[in-house]
């Protein structure tokens, strides 16, 4: 198949990135979805909802407009910029080259190819001809399959706008409407992972009251997301309500529908609709077309429910019940069978209690609640009078923790600690190397804090933009480069670039000037308190503020280009020139953006930090109060025994074992003398 034009892939890659960054890459340079500086540390969005792990996603570029836009006229432009220099092809494409191309962006797709599949479908969907296919089938596979992969790269909002316009197609939802149906699940899956929930169902007005049952499910399960986020809960309700069982989010309505009934104390309400979802015979009624890959985790979590609402009214026979529908392959086996011991602890039999978390620490996997099933193991042998094992347990307990809580103290008081910790947990490095306050720290508490910190849902959210951020500021720095070479090419005869490129892009040259200034302010501290003279430092002086003035005019003259281009002139070397110039803006606003993170970064590590040490205090103060009583245990036993040996129940060789140890078994039992002696019963017994 003969390419429409005669550019590169990459080329391509590089304008349809260009063109689309205003409406994707600035979202991180404003800082969107990213939590407040401090203070409260607490206010982070993108917190895990209490809802299934199914709408869990982190968000990444997130649609701040119900009114998106694709800049498809710019990406018009540079088509009819590169026919009228005859780079392009002159010749006209029919309805088979269309759908050949759609065949190869899903082969893309398939492959996780998804910037390539942006601008093999970007070069086609906003061809001029294009227009003439884009009411067949094959047209609108082919928008829908550009916004598919606007989505899949973080780029939502251009997404919107392709995904819309499926929508509002003439014919769109006619017949099977298939690319009409795909387009609402991917614009309710954009809605949930960006959190913005209103503008999704902006987005989905144009679907009719015709539209099949499946697709009215999932516009439902999206108005309850969006009635719940706004703080309607009996709106959410009834839109959860709404949800009929042949909708992939069926199980997830079902559950967040249980959530609000138990929230507002209506456990027998919520009670009923969990056991809809945990039922064990509903995994063989409910096929895989009613149900995607969330459903069993959901089911598991609506088990989970279950079995707190029992333990909460005290129905302890029952919670074990539901915990133990909990499957073997489940992520969520080890939750259940701490919540199962929990519950068996608290009826008072020990022994279940002894033998679920016996269990639970087979699986040797790590989980949330290891530290509080190491206390929780202590006590279950103090109920059970193992003092020794108990107290071994417990001391084994603050030797490991306490530790890990005074580091995460020194940590958050030191900017030095912190800043090692955080680069440790952002690149997987070794934490153990850290230092806090010029000292060397516990190896092994930093890497217990920075296993937390990873694991913490506030931190990851900004940890999960941060690797967003910078994989869209790689393909900024390429298309950049891209375009230089397009630019030089033009100006080049017969276009021919030199064999090796070592010219600067403009934000490298914007970063080489931020590095210069930095070193001459360094050299003029360190020259001012050596107390040098002023022939040594007025030199250094004018050159940093000649440097600080181009610094300051560098964005407004880019600003100048950037405008010029776009609205002067329609010529290639002029749309090239605009967006070159738009692309160093782009590089000053991703460092901006960069900072933001950091600050983000470091308040949400601190807070993570903070509810470390206050767990962490909490559980070692049960485990010293642990301590306590696994002593006045053994100093109750040790009477007790003092006791039968003076009733005669032990032998007096027994006197001086200050260990209390029994001379009976576990399996053994005293039946204590009741005045009848049968001396024929006992054989081998003479002489005694």
């Amino acid at each position: 198949m003969r390419s429409f034009l005669a550019l590169t892939p990459f080329a391509w890659t590089a304008l349809a990135v260009l063109a689309l960054t205003p409406v994707a890459v600035p979202a991180f340079a404003a800082g969107t979805n990213l939590p407040p500086p401090p203070p409260p540390p607490m206010n982070a969005p993108a917190q895990p909802q209490a809802g299934p792990p199914a709408d869990a996603a982190s968000p990444t570029t997130a649609a701040t407009s119900t009114e998106p836009q694709t800049h498809g006229e710019k990406m018009r432009d540079y088509h009819n910029a590169l026919i009228n220099r005859r780079l392009g092809s002159q010749n006209q494409f029919g309805l088979d080259e269309v759908g050949a191309r759609v065949a190869a962006g899903e082969d893309l797709m398939r492959a996780g190819r998804f910037d390539e599949c942006v601008a093999l479908m970007t070069e086609l969907v906003e061809h001029p001809r294009f227009s003439s296919f884009e009411e067949n089938e094959e047209g609108r596979a082919a928008v829908y399959l550009l916004g598919d992969a606007l989505a899949s790269t973080g780029a939502y909002e251009p997404a919107r706008g392709y995904l819309r316009r499926v929508l509002a197609t003439k014919g769109a939802w006619e017949n099977r409407a298939t690319y009409a149906r795909r387009a609402v699940r991917r614009l309710v899956e954009i809605a949930i992972e960006s959190e913005h929930y209103q503008a999704g169902m902006d987005d989905l007005k144009a679907v009719p009251a015709s539209a099949p049952e499946e697709t009215r499910g999932e516009v439902s399960y999206l108005n309850g997301r969006a009635q719940e986020a706004a703080g309607n809960p009996d709106a959410a309700i009834a839109a959860y309500s709404a949800v009929p069982e042949k909708t992939r989010f069926w199980a997830q309505a079902t559950y967040l529908h249980g959530l609000i009934l138990v929230e507002k104390g209506q456990y027998k309400e919520g009670e009923n609709l969990f056991c809809k979802i945990a039922d064990p015979k509903r995994e063989h009624a409910t096929t895989a077309v009613f149900a995607d890959e969330h459903f069993f985790a959901v089911r598991d979590m609506a088990r989970l429910a279950l079995g707190r609402i029992a333990h909460e009214q005290y129905r302890f026979d029952d919670s074990r019940y539901y915990y133990y529908l909990v499957p073997k392959d489940s992520e969520r086996l080890a939750e259940a069978l701490y919540e199962a011991a929990t519950s068996r602890y608290e009826k008072k039999d020990y022994e279940g209690a002894r033998e679920l978390l016996d269990e639970l620490k087979a699986l040797n996997v790590h989980h949330r609640y290891e530290d509080e099933a190491w206390i929780l193991d202590s006590y279950v042998d103090l109920a059970r009078c193992k003092f020794p094992e108990a107290d071994r347990k417990l001391v084994e307990f603050i030797k490991r923790y306490e530790p890990v809580r005074n580091t995460a103290r020194r940590i958050m008081r030191d900017p030095a600690g912190m800043e090692a910790l955080l680069t440790a947990a952002r690149t997987g490095s070794d934490a153990g190397n850290a230092e806090i306050g010029g000292a060397s720290a516990d190896p092994e508490s930093m890497r217990a804090i920075a296993a937390l910190l990873r694991l913490d849902p506030a931190y990851g959210a900004v940890a999960r933009e941060r690797g967003v951020l910078e994989q869209e500021a790689s393909g900024l720095h390429l298309a950049s480069q891209q375009l230089d070479q397009m630019q030089k090419s033009l100006a080049t005869n017969g276009g021919v670039l030199a064999a090796i490129d070592e010219t600067e892009t403009p934000a490298e040259k914007r970063a080489d000037a931020k590095e210069q200034i930095e070193g001459l302010k360094h050299q003029i501290e360190d020259l001012e308190s050596a107390n040098a003279s002023r022939a040594q430092v007025d030199p250094l002086k004018e050159s940093l503020h000649q440097l600080e003035d181009r610094m300051g005019e560098a964005p407004s003259g880019a600003n100048t280009n950037a405008s010029g281009g776009a609205n002067g002139g329609k010529d290639l070397p002029d749309l090239l020139r605009a967006d070159s110039a738009q692309a160093s803006n782009l590089g000053v606003q991703v460092e901006d953006a960069r900072k933001a993170l950091d600050q983000a970064e470091t308040t949400l590590a601190r807070d993570a930090l903070r509810r470390v040490d206050l767990r962490l205090s909490r559980l070692l103060r049960r485990a010293r109060l642990g301590r306590i009583e696994s002593v006045l245990g053994r100093k109750r036993a040790l009477e007790v025994e003092i006791e039968a040996i003076n009733n005669g129940y032990l032998p007096q060789s027994a006197i001086d074992s200050l260990d209390a140890a029994r001379y009976l078994n576990d399996r053994e039992e005293y039946w204590p003398f009741e005045g009848d002696d049968w001396p024929d019963e006992f054989v081998g017994a003479e002489g005694l």
